[in-house]
């Protein structure tokens, strides 16, 4: 009767409860097979010790025994005292046994007496453990017996020693009475030579015994957990998977038309509210087919209305920043080139402070494109090997200036049980975390920033890591924390005049660890700091993903020749930039206006790469560039150069026989590496 009710009970119990007993037992089996596990292997690892501690006996006693017959030769003092150091062992073995054997013993005498017999420290707790949980046990008993014996021996070749010392150091020292006490110790070593080879089968035979015994308890344990593990699961997935059954069969018949047919019910866990609520939606859905029906052709309508907003949405997008950043890459561009001349410091103050400006402007614009990205659903996660140290090392770079400037301290913490590399979308982390310090050096006034990442479950195939960014800024009130992951959302409108921003950044981080299956969360106090944290779970790389073995890209080195390159722009501001810059670092630039010049200037000349804009009037760079590679069958290197930030103009370009994709603003370092890398 409490078998059957044990499973009626199991079967109408919910199935999170359902789950959580099947984890708790198997969790409860794996915890004693891991514990049984470990006792066996320390205990083995006391009985490895046992044996090289009877070795090391051994050796000594006959040491011993050797240099006393000849300290009786020599008669030099040097040779009794290596008699004396070999005696050390046998001396501390002996220590260690009588102490044990004590009814309240010295821990800290035994471990004495097994250091001075020479097992290694890492050993003596286990070989501590070993004598007393199995000092009854019969192999052990009498080794201890044989043991005892060989102490015995030992005090009497002590006691020869001290006599053949004392007449050796005598001045009327007598050869036949030194003869004679060196006569006494081939007895006693013959004697422990029995005893050590009698206690070496002893303890041998021990061993076997005892692997034997935990061989057996730990099988009987392996098949306990598989046998109730097995047995639990089948019961609980036949019990789930039956009443799942029954509902699939009733829907594929309700597929077929006949909306009268019923599921059966089974029990009262979720699969069977499950079946009920099935059964009414049966009754339900005779009665609305005919009003959906009607409906149909209102949501085609709705969906198409939704469809073209969202692409007039998009388009609307995709211009407003091509737009924006056309001007903004003049506006950076001579700023930068502004920043690295002869300025005074007040002159110097106003291009760092439009610099700052236009780097606002830009992170803006990126916000505004990566939100519309995620509520399209076009944002793509991507899965490549990558370092997590690698992307703190970044962070740091990244951030060092603005905290320096505040005089805050940064602290980055990476935990060394990380795996060097796992398999994720180290763009996307690096955007998050960025994010989020940003926020934390921003708004710290005093005090520190701390940026860590620990590892909180990890198996063969996943490592699930938790990431944190703690500061001691001007917090948040906890009334306020269902509302800063909102869209166009900040603590205040206070904190909006103070700092600025649009309200998107929290949001969009919220988006990315949720797109990554992850989960972010927030505490603070007001006047004492925030802590955000999220966690995501990566799969680990396998060793052929390893970045180590990915080829590393070297960086580009200085190009021995003069370059001359072809510039194909029709922006005028842009086309003074792009000179100045080029000019900066020594090479030479010619200009065409549209796509069409471009490959007109082909014609004439031989250029060493072609900065490519994407948008011109007569002819794109698209066209033209299917030109160049198709009718004029060259492969000199194209960059892309344009305002288009899309990831699908990158991929558009790249597929198009484009060799990179850089951009506006660009940054003028890595053009120049870009041009150098591929001219080289």
């Amino acid at each position: 009767m409490k078998k059957f009710f044990f499973l009626k009970w199991l079967r109408n119990i919910s199935i999170a409860r359902k789950l959580y007993f099947t984890v708790g037992i198997m969790g409860l089996l794996i915890a004693t097979e891991l514990g049984t596990m470990t006792f066996a292997i320390k205990t083995l690892s006391s009985v490895r010790a046992y044996v090289g501690a009877e070795g090391l006996w051994s050796k000594a006693e006959k040491d011993a025994a050797y240099t006393l017959q000849k300290y009786g030769r020599s008669h030099n003092e040097n040779d009794y005292l290596e008699y004396l150091n070999f005696l050390k062992v046998s001396l501390g073995d002996s220590k260690y046994r009588m102490e044990l054997m004590k009814k309240h013993p010295d821990l800290h005498i035994a471990r004495e007496g097994l250091l001075e017999g020479r097992v290694h420290p890492d050993d003596i707790d286990g070989a501590i453990k070993l004598f007393t949980r199995f000092s009854n046990i019969y192999y052990i008993h009498k080794a201890i017996v044989i043991w005892a014996k060989g102490d015995s021996l030992m005090s009497q070749l002590i006691a020869t020693g001290e006599e053949l010392h004392k007449e050796i150091t005598a001045t009327n020292s007598s050869p036949e009475r030194i003869t004679a006490i060196l006569n006494k110790i081939d007895p006693i070593n013959d004697n422990l030579t029995k005893l050590e080879d009698e206690f070496s089968y002893t303890l041998g035979a021990g061993s076997r015994w005892l692997a034997s015994l935990i061989l057996k308890l730990l099988l009987g344990i392996v098949l306990t957990v598989e046998i109730c593990g097995l047995s639990l699961t089948i019961i609980v997935s036949r019990g789930i998977a039956k009443g799942l059954n029954e509902i699939i069969l009733s829907a594929d018949k309700i597929a077929a038309g006949n909306f009268r047919n019923r599921a059966k019910v089974f029990s009262e866990d979720e699969i069977g509210i499950l079946a009920r609520s099935f059964n009414d939606m049966a009754e339900k859905l005779e009665r609305n087919i005919n009003a959906l029906i009607r409906s149909e052709d209102n949501l085609k309508i709705s969906k198409n209305f939704a469809e073209q907003s969202l692409s007039v949405k998009e388009h609307f997008l995709a211009n407003m920043s091509h737009e924006i950043r056309t001007p903004m890459n003049a506006v950076m561009g001579f700023t930068t080139l502004l920043e690295h001349s002869n300025l005074d410091e007040r002159q110097h103050e106003i291009v760092h402070a439009m610099k700052i400006s236009g780097q606002t402007l830009m992170t803006i614009i990126n916000d505004i494109l990566d939100y519309s990205k995620i509520e399209s659903g076009r944002m793509v996660i991507e899965q490549i090997p990558f370092s997590v140290r690698k992307i703190f090392e970044s962070l740091q770079v990244l951030l060092q200036q603005k905290a320096t400037e505040k005089k805050l301290t940064l602290i980055f913490d990476v935990d060394k049980e990380i795996p060097e590399t796992l398999i994720g979308d180290p763009t996307r982390l690096m955007q998050i975390l960025l994010n989020l310090s940003d926020n934390a050096v921003k708004f710290t006034e005093k005090g520190s920033v701390e940026i860590s990442v620990t590892g909180q479950n990890s198996d063969d195939n996943t490592v699930t890591l938790q990431f944190q960014v703690k500061d001691t800024g001007e917090g948040i009130p906890e009334d306020k924390f269902p509302e800063i992951f909102e869209r166009f959302t900040q603590v205040s409108a206070e904190t909006t005049r103070k700092h600025g921003g649009t309200g998107l950044g929290l949001s969009i981080v919220k988006s990315l660890v949720e797109l990554q299956n992850g989960t972010i969360s927030v505490t603070s106090e007001p006047g004492e700091g925030s802590v955000f944290s999220f966690i995501l779970t990566y799969p680990k790389a396998k060793p052929e993903q390893e970045i180590s073995s990915l080829p590393l890209k070297q960086p580009p080195a200085e190009h021995e020749r003069q370059l001359h390159i072809l510039l194909a722009e029709d922006n005028k501001i842009n086309q003074m930039l792009v000179l100045h810059v080029l000019k900066k670092y020594g090479i030479s630039c010619d200009v065409a206006d549209n796509g069409k010049i471009a490959t007109e200037k082909m014609k004439e000349k031989k250029y060493d790469l072609i900065l490519m804009d994407i948008q011109m009037p007569e002819m794109d760079g698209y066209d033209a560039t299917r030109i160049i590679r198709n009718e004029f069958k060259s492969n000199i290197p194209i960059v892309a150069l344009t305002a288009h930030a899309m990831n699908e103009e990158r991929e558009k370009c790249l597929k198009l026989g484009m060799n990179d994709f850089i951009s506006k603003p660009f940054d003028q370092k890595h053009l120049y590496d870009t041009i150098i890398g591929l001219c080289s």
